[in-house]
């Protein structure tokens, strides 16, 4: 158990404390931009590795206490959730977006459109959904570690990428903020920007749907668990 919670520190930190302050461009006066990206690409995917792999063996950890058994239908709430998680993250990766790194060399003729309309951060807003379903469907310590862990980067990385994009862009990426919302709809129900379904692209959303239930096929298999 101890070594999940390390592992989950050490992704948080090199997500938080180094790619979400100035300790980032300090790294970079010294080794230059390609070095640090390629450096911490590959912490990023070796902290999330070692994370899966404590995660798998801290189950089976005597501290591993579990809080509740998820009855059916939680996982019928999960699984719904996770849906939603899967649109949000395929038709975000694959949407032109304001608050992606694309961005920062050149914003997308429409700042506000399509997937952004939702969530501005629809990415992340995705993984912190599937976060949230894993939590309410795993009632166990190390579920907890581990997907709470997930939540905290996706919540403080939003923020950090609209303190940085506000100091960088001023009133254009401040206009983009007054019309979307972090938290998925939240923009749309209060009025603050339409939802117009026809920009999400058909494309998009029958990618996110085949991967979707292509794992949710495979879960069991891939995760040892089931989906429901």
């Amino acid at each position: 158990m101890w070594t999940l919670a390390l592992a989950c520190a050490f992704f948080l930190f090199i997500h938080l404390l180094i790619s979400g302050t100035t300790m980032k461009e300090q790294i970079i006066g010294r080794i230059g931009g390609v070095a640090y990206y390629i450096l911490f690409s590959l912490l990023s995917i070796g902290g999330l590795i070692w994370m899966g792999i404590a995660f798998a063996m801290a189950l089976g950890d005597p501290m591993n206490v579990v809080l509740w058994k998820s009855g059916t239908f939680l996982r019928v709430i999960g699984l719904l959730g996770n849906f939603l998680a899967f649109l949000l993250v395929v038709v975000g990766l694959t949407t032109p977006s304001p608050t992606n790194l694309l961005a920062l060399r050149q914003l997308p003729d429409k700042t506000v459109y399509g997937i952004v309309r939702v969530s501005r951060h629809p990415v992340l807003a995705g993984i912190g959904i599937w976060a949230v379903t894993h939590l309410i469907t795993n009632g166990n310590l190390a579920a907890w570690i581990f997907f709470g862990s997930m939540l905290a980067l996706t919540a403080l990385g939003a923020n950090n990428i609209d303190r940085k994009r506000l100091a960088l862009m001023g009133d254009v990426y401040a206009s983009i903020k007054r019309r979307t919302s972090i938290v998925p709809f939240v923009a749309i129900i209060e009025g603050r920007t339409a939802f117009a379904p026809e920009e999400l692209g058909v494309a998009r959303m029958l990618l996110a749907v085949s991967m979707f239930s292509a794992i949710a096929a495979l879960h069991e298999l891939l995760f040892t668990a089931r989906a429901i």
